[in-house]
């Protein structure tokens, strides 16, 4: 039987930052699942040891295909910090990567713009969603990512940069920077391709970690309501928007939203 399109990702390497949780270890299985080589990034190396577990117990015939680093993208070295994490999950560039794929993010600095206090609070949103994405652009290009129209680089942003809430300003300027630099680095980058995925509401580990019991079936249910689908969405299914750029060699400097219909939604009479 034919498999030019189930083999697209057969053993390609997939770096995954954010991959231990929620929507990053949904695409590390997704891309496993295709045939990939999977190297998973996170902070901790507690929750690369417990990945690395999860997903060895998941695919036992795909042990040799799964590896991890830590990083700390957060941290005042973090452009140090990449080239030894590029370094390592390519074996000095010997291996390079096919895909590069970011979901790392930090706590959201929701706060009233009377509490602005200037440059550094913007500059402290920007270290993983927009700082380390472009120190990732500047480093891994040509030695540590092939440099091919095969090959991307994906990053995460997020609904509420295009309908932001109350106290999102500082999100939402470092969400709106997220979508024009996807597009610059399209360019930069060429013939690398560079997107952006936009989840909306994304049931993952976190919604447990902030809300239980009945506050959280009521956050849930709430959340649903404000889509066209009357559902939440599933970091499985939104993982399939990262595969689908690196599958589709044909699309670059494109944001793509997985909201449920949410913007469409929100000129409804209810």
């Amino acid at each position: 039987m034919p498999n030019k399109y189930t083999n697209k990702l057969h053993n390609k390497r997939v770096l995954v930052l954010g991959g231990t949780s929620g929507i990053g270890f949904c695409v590390a299985e997704n891309a496993l699942e295709n045939g990939a080589v999977v190297i998973v990034a996170s902070s901790r190396q507690e929750s690369i040891d417990k990945t690395l577990s999860r997903l060895r117990g998941s695919y036992p015939d795909l042990t040799d295909n799964i590896s991890g680093h830590t990083i700390d993208l957060r941290s005042d070295d973090a452009e140090n910090a990449i080239i030894s994490l590029l370094d390592s999950a390519t074996n000095n560039g010997n291996d390079p990567l096919d895909h590069i794929v970011s979901t790392a993010g930090d706590s959201l600095a929701l706060q009233p713009l009377s509490a602005f206090s200037g440059a550094a609070t913007l500059e402290k949103a920007q270290r993983v969603r927009i700082i380390a994405p472009m120190l990732i652009a500047k480093h891994a290009p040509g030695k540590y990512l092939r440099s091919s129209n095969q090959s991307t680089i994906t990053l995460t942003g997020g609904v509420n940069t295009h309908r932001p809430g109350v106290n999102w300003s500082i999100p939402v300027y470092a969400g709106a920077g997220l979508q024009g630099l996807v597009r610059a680095l399209a360019v930069d980058l060429r013939p690398i391709r560079v997107n952006l995925v936009e989840p909306g509401a994304v049931e993952t580990e976190l919604f447990s970690r902030v809300y239980s019991g009945e506050t959280l079936e009521k956050m849930l249910a709430e959340f649903k309501k404000q889509t066209l689908t009357g559902a939440i969405g599933r970091p499985e299914d939104v993982s399939e928007l990262y595969v689908y750029f690196m599958r589709d060699p044909f699309v670059t400097g494109q944001s793509v939203l997985s909201e449920g219909g949410l913007l469409l939604a929100a000129g409804l009479t209810r």
